[in-house]
């Protein structure tokens, strides 16, 4: 179970409160710099860090202005330091004559640095996204846990759905993938 909020604000005043806030183009580097921490911590990078950086800064550089499609957030301690990020996509559904909202959302890139875990950073960040989506006025949250988020998901309201089908169409090769 979760910390009750008046935990989570006690331990934060002491440690100072992390800020969070709406990225934008100008975070894209720092965004990238987070993206190759998150990532390579899950699997071996097979691309040069210099190179994969330049490529996700551009990426996210193009996009953070695209609020309708993307959104990031970002945490940041009183120094200005980064501390978590998490990304949503918004996706469009078909117009449908049922009444269901046509706006689903993809929860992606959920990254809180491993010295800034456990003081509440990621329920404040994925907090945040979800605001967002139910101001949007999505019909679901989707996303790909880890398994060492899948906890903090489940404690923000998120249920494993059977009937869901998925098919993967790349593998990383064998020599690619870690022990």
């Amino acid at each position: 179970m979760s910390q009750p909020q008046s935990m989570l604000e006690e331990r934060h005043t002491a440690q100072q409160r992390p800020q969070v806030r709406l990225a934008t183009d100008a975070d894209a580097a720092t965004l990238a710099h987070l993206r190759y921490e998150f990532r390579t911590g899950l699997a071996p990078g097979v691309t040069p860090e210099s190179g994969f950086r330049e490529r996700c800064t551009e990426w996210m550089a193009a996009r953070l202005p695209w609020t309708d499609v993307w959104r990031c957030w970002l945490a940041e301690n009183d120094a200005g330091e980064a501390l978590g990020t998490v990304w949503v996509q918004f996706l469009e559904k078909l117009p449908n004559p049922v009444g269901e909202p046509e706006l689903h959302a993809y929860v992606t890139s959920f990254y809180v640095r491993p010295a800034a875990r456990g003081g509440g950073i990621g329920s404040i960040l994925l907090g945040t996204a979800l605001a967002a989506c139910a101001e949007r006025g999505c019909d679901t949250v989707f996303l790909w846990p880890t398994p060492l988020s899948r906890s903090l998901y489940q404690r923000h309201g998120f249920t494993e759905r059977s009937g869901a089908l998925e098919l993967k169409l790349w593998a990383r090769p064998a020599e690619e993938q870690s022990p």
